[in-house]
């Protein structure tokens, strides 16, 4: 059984076909929480997003211009990776949904005030542990990509590279080199690692060095064995005001027109009459 919106159906099958994909971020969403991921739940979750796309939809094209057959044609063009697993003759009425639906919440977002001075400085004084920065360190890296059958030869290896780095007959930056795969891409830079950023287990390890000094061979994601050089250690800190102030009035900016649309959806649903929203098995 579908959803009706103002007597317009959405089948059963957009239901099911939504559900797939928002399956793995909704498992990982709600397993981050504490909670445990069931099909009621994600069916209400993938119905109330398909109502209100088309709800949204309906306010585009009564509110907003018919975009030009040339509009269209760019943003076909622009855009074509995301109109590739349609048909391409329904592609053309998708780009103008899509470009009335763009445009409408432009609309919306131009009535949003951005943020005083003041608001800005309220948020920060009330919200200061949020812009506490852990300790962290700078690590480069030398990092190997495993299978189940070139593992133990592997950490066989970087354990002789670690000995002969010790032993001064390898540079750190020659290891690198010559032994990281991933050298190409990042230079041997992992970058900074904050504290709980890792398992514990790794970062006891991690933070228990000093600049400069090696960790043993580490396996950080089972298809991964790597070493870490520490190169610096910073320091927790608060991210002053002037540091941040930037960054939270485009947040708070942001937030405030994520409020405005849920808003205009809230109102939408409101005077719609929409039938069958809840599971058919709650």
């Amino acid at each position: 059984m579908g959803v009706t919106v103002d007597g317009v159906e959405i089948p059963e099958s957009e239901i099911q076909a939504e559900m797939a994909r928002l399956r793995q971020g909704y498992d990982e969403y709600v397993k981050r929480e504490g909670g445990e991921p069931n099909e009621v739940q994600l069916r209400e979750w993938a119905a109330e997003g398909l109502v209100e796309g088309a709800l949204l939809k309906k306010e585009a094209a009564a509110t907003q211009p018919v975009p030009s057959d040339e509009r269209i044609r760019k943003e076909l063009e622009t855009n074509a990776s995301a109109y590739a697993g349609f048909p391409e003759e329904a592609r053309p009425d998708l780009a103008r949904t899509a470009l009335q639906k763009r445009r409408l919440t432009r609309e919306i977002k131009k009535g949003v005030p951005q943020p005083s001075e003041a608001e800005v400085r309220a948020y920060y004084d009330a919200n200061g542990d949020q812009f506490e920065m852990p300790e962290s360190l700078t690590l480069s890296h030398i990092c190997r990509f495993v299978d189940f059958t070139s593992r133990a030869d592997v950490f066989l290896e970087l354990l002789r590279v670690k000995t002969d780095v010790e032993q001064g007959r390898l540079t750190w930056r020659e290891a690198v080199e010559a032994y990281s795969d991933t050298a190409e891409k990042d230079g041997g830079l992992f970058g900074t690692l904050p504290r709980w950023e890792m398992p514990g287990d790794i970062e006891k390890k991690l933070f228990a060095l000093n600049p400069g000094e090696m960790s043993d061979v580490i396996e950080t994601d089972g298809q991964t064995l790597q070493i870490f050089r520490v190169l610096a250690r910073v320091a927790p800190k608060k991210l002053s005001y002037g540091e941040i102030k930037d960054h939270l009035k485009n947040m708070m900016f942001e937030q405030a027109c994520g409020d405005a649309l849920n808003a205009r959806i809230d109102a939408l649903k409101a005077a719609a009459v929409i039938e069958g929203l809840s599971s058919p098995e709650s």
